[in-house]
């Protein structure tokens, strides 16, 4: 989200840092894949946020968030490889990609079996709110790969994200679970990984999914087995329209994902990803009742302030060079 996905462009014109010198077509393809990217990245998003209340939703009937992460991965991997062969596309991976995948499935894995599991032992606005701080995350992270000290704007948007973060989470405290919150932190430091990398892989996006998948069973049921899981099968039956939900929307949401990051920058992805918090508390607010007092709506407005001020000031602006060369 940070300085860290500029070393290395998104191959697909993803949002190029400077156009000098090219022509009408090339800018106008660039403009297309921002276009693309971008409302990629927002519909990824809005199934992100419907996922996460029905994921909940699921949990309370009895589909822990854990096993619903394994389930999911039995249906979807058979799935994804009678598509992949119906459509042509080869599953085998390169020499050089398998590093990268093998790193993205552990991160995918680690976001979405503790992410979902957070929902387990804290309502949805908790644990949206707590998880929704991995964009600093990706901030300090990059900030340490690269060797650079934050700069004051940086620390000061930490702390102010950190203050909205307390008056969100303050005054429901007591609602607050060790495991809860634990399990919320890890899927966030888990996300920032996965952003990170998510731009850094190509070839098909069935491909991509089917692999993740692969590995993401593995991770949800090594976890889901030391907690005295799975639960069996018959648990579906409880809420076969929020388990459905959870399910279909999360394997749309990750595939639109990883087709907008190979079109925008991991720095504008995570900007228009504000909009999954948003949809998450609102959706869990409309249907299953979990809502935010107004002082900490005002809370989750600083954190969001915050994010989006840091992927701003962070973001290379796309420039016209007709228009930029008229100016000058």
């Amino acid at each position: 989200m940070n300085d860290l996905s500029r070393p290395e462009p998104e191959p697909s014109s993803g949002e190029p840092d400077s156009l000098a010198g090219s022509d009408g077509p090339v800018w106008a393809a660039a403009r297309y894949s921002l276009i693309t990217g971008t409302a990629f990245a927002l519909i990824a998003a809005g199934l992100y946020g419907a996922n996460i209340p029905a994921a909940r939703a699921a949990s309370q009937a009895g589909m822990p968030g854990a096993e619903l992460i394994f389930y999911r991965a039995l249906i979807l991997v058979p799935l994804l490889a009678a598509a992949a062969f119906a459509l042509g596309q080869p599953l085998r991976l390169g020499q050089t990609e398998r590093g990268t995948m093998v790193r993205l499935a552990i991160s995918a894995g680690l976001t979405a079996t503790f992410y979902l599991s957070a929902l387990d032992h804290l309502s949805v606005p908790l644990t949206v709110v707590i998880f929704y701080i991995f964009p600093l995350f990706v901030m300090l992270i990059s900030n340490r790969l690269e060797g650079r000290r934050l700069s004051g704007k940086q620390i000061g948007i930490f702390a102010l994200a950190f203050v909205g973060l307390v008056i969100a989470v303050g005054p429901s405290f007591a609602e607050l679970t060790v495991k809860g919150v634990t399990f919320a932190l890890i899927a966030s430091c888990a996300c920032a990984a996965l952003f990170i990398l998510a731009g850094r892989v190509q070839g098909p996006p069935v491909r991509t999914m089917f692999w993740l998948q692969l590995g993401q069973g593995p991770i949800a049921l090594t976890f889901t087995l030391l907690n005295g899981g799975p639960v069996p099968l018959s648990t579906f039956a409880n809420a076969p329209v929020a388990i459905s939900i959870a399910m279909g929307a999360y394997a749309v949401a990750f595939i639109f994902q990883l087709v907008a990051s190979q079109r925008i920058s991991a720095s504008r992805a995570g900007l228009l990803f504000l909009f999954e918090p948003v949809t998450a508390i609102v959706i869990a607010g409309l249907f299953i009742g979990e809502t935010l007092a107004p002082v900490q709506i005002f809370g989750v407005a600083l954190i969001l302030a915050a994010l989006a001020a840091e992927v701003v000031l962070d973001t290379p602006r796309l420039t016209n060079p007709a228009t930029r060369d008229a100016e000058t």
